[in-house]
């Protein structure tokens, strides 16, 4: 295998939206800008680098979003597109290969959160500091900062994004989703398993207000983008706003293909393949934050091999790419009786939030092999051919963190991919240990389901070995150089002016979905590349 399958290729018209997203954006790069020297460059515009670009021009910079993928069809749905992602090699279970690796959740404007459900949870104290219970050997599981340093920043997410819903009361979010009739079920069995069951926290405009719509609940969210706006996706929050922002430049279609540190302490420049023209370009920033998820950042760094970084750059502890982690999950679903007047046409049903109750009662469990269990919470089967009109289908899905390993790692194959630079390995074996607490979850979730009195109970593995959503660890975090490639801020040890905003920077890859903690981290690591542009400029001048 010489070539992997490309990422929506540029012949694939019909997946790409029509119009710019505004004055500020277009497909591929535009001569004019040649030589210009911008603040900062975003590499990536899904959940992190949307986040971090919009704080930066908030703060007057003058900031470039380059994205390799483009702006979406709207009717384009996610199987679709998934069929145009670029693949990895990944092992196949047997002791070979196969090129099925998944290294992104999408790859377009906006990333993954344009197809994800929108679930938006906090981070628990537990998963800043796991090492009385986790044990990784050598890699030292703890974040550099704790949640009373990120709940500002989840504060502030929460309210933009219009969060819905949770465990016990915040301020900053707004009153839940109403369970499905689903929901309704599970609830009723998990009060009587003596559990304590809430409403998932969903980045999902529950009511219309401030120029954005409510859900009008007429497609299921995993499976659709939204058609409404209503769903805090990448694109609608943050990126369209700043389509119009003179501070603002946007550039998709083009491929971050390595970063060149022409210093000993700073990268100059990001070359970038245009892939219209199939030209590259060499793209001159005072900062540059990256943003492409744990397994494209790992590679990006990798790829930026040099004088000044031999090994690429960050790499100086020889880390980038190891230790990652990607969640372990697996859905469990069976059927009840459909309530009364429940058909499929109901949107509590088969369309709407994917998910609107959530389980926490056994996250932390001294039965569960090591002390920590995971996340149980209701997910939507968006299977159509599984579809029935007779019954209620129960589905649920648990989550649990994975052990950090370096052998777990994201490496450079020898084959390369359409765009001629190596292609990505994801190099990963699940931990037995972390196999023995998926079965512990999987039996508690048939535990609730057989509650429920569901009936034909199955199981649908996820696959996560290959490739996930949930990709988290291959620039770790630390305060020591030795032992970790960004510090706290996610700032890059040997090469300081990068930043590393998405799940890349995790030490423990946390419990649940990760999307709002990547956020609130790129929050505040914006907050820090503005300082430091600042000082550097004083100390200039």
């Amino acid at each position: 295998m010489e070539r992997l399958r490309g990422t929506l290729p540029t012949d694939a018209r019909h997946a790409w939206h029509p119009d710019p997203l505004g004055p500020a954006h277009r497909d591929g790069w535009d001569s004019q800008d040649d030589g210009r020297v911008w603040d900062v460059v975003v590499i990536g515009s899904g959940a992190s680098g949307s986040v971090a670009a919009d704080q930066l021009v908030r703060q007057g910079l003058d900031v470039l979003m380059i994205e390799e993928g483009y702006r979406l069809s709207p009717d384009l749905g996610n199987s679709e597109l998934d069929d145009m992602c670029r693949t990895a090699l990944v092992r196949d279970g047997n002791g070979g290969w196969t090129d099925e690796g998944w290294p992104w959740t999408t790859s377009n404007l906006g990333g993954g959160t344009v197809f994800y459900g929108g679930a938006s949870w906090r981070y628990r104290p537990f998963d800043f500091d796991p090492s009385e219970l986790i044990d990784a050997g050598d890699l030292d599981v703890r974040w550099p900062y704790g949640l009373a340093e990120i709940a500002p920043y989840y504060d502030v997410l929460e309210r933009r994004l219009r969060v819905c819903g949770g465990e016990g009361k915040q301020s900053s979010r707004g009153s839940a989703h109403p369970p499905t009739a689903a929901a309704e079920v599970l609830y009723e069995a998990g009060t009587k398993l003596g559990y304590e069951p809430f409403p998932t926290p969903l980045a999902i405009n529950r009511h219309a207000r401030d120029g954005r719509s409510a859900c009008a609940r007429d497609s299921l969210c995993v499976s659709h983008q939204c058609p409404t706006g209503a769903k805090g996706d990448a694109v609608a929050v943050f990126l369209a706003p700043l389509a119009g922002h003179p501070n603002f430049t946007l550039r998709t279609g083009m491929r971050a293909l390595r970063l060149d540190q022409d210093s000993r302490y700073a990268v100059t420049s990001v070359t970038c393949l245009d892939r219209l023209s199939r030209t590259a370009h060499r793209i001159r920033a005072r900062s540059f934050v990256v943003a492409c998820n744990a397994i494209q950042t790992a590679a990006l760094l990798l790829r930026s091999r040099g004088g000044h970084a031999p090994k690429g750059v960050g790499n100086h502890s020889g880390l980038v790419g190891r230790g990652l982690t990607m969640k372990l999950s697996e859905y469990v679903a069976g059927y009840v009786e459909a309530p009364a007047g429940t058909t499929l046409a109901d949107w509590r049903t088969h369309s709407g939030p994917f998910s609107t109750i959530a389980f926490l009662d056994h996250y932390l469990d001294t039965d569960c092999p090591t002390g920590v269990g995971g996340l149980i919470y209701e997910s939507k089967n968006d299977m159509p051919e599984r579809f029935r009109d007779d019954v209620l289908e129960l589905r649920i899905e648990t989550i649990l963190a994975d052990h950090p390993n370096l052998d777990n790692r994201v490496r450079l194959s020898r084959h390369v991919d359409e765009d001629g630079v190596p292609a990505v390995v994801i190099d990963y074996t699940p931990d037995p240990r972390d196999l023995s607490r998926l079965s512990y979850m999987t039996d508690r979730c048939e535990q609730l389901l057989r509650q429920a009195g569901a009936t034909g109970i199955q199981h649908e593995e996820s696959d996560f070995a290959h490739g996930s959503c949930h990709l988290h660890g291959t620039c770790r975090a630390g305060n020591d150089p030795a032992t970790s490639v960004v510090d706290g801020w996610g700032r890059v040890h040997s090469a300081p002016n990068v930043y590393v905003v998405d799940g890349s920077f995790m030490p423990y890859p946390g419990g649940l979905n990760p999307t709002l903690t990547i956020q609130a981290h790129a929050l505040r690591s914006a907050r820090a590349v503005v300082g430091d542009l600042m000082t550097r400029h004083i100390v200039h001048a």
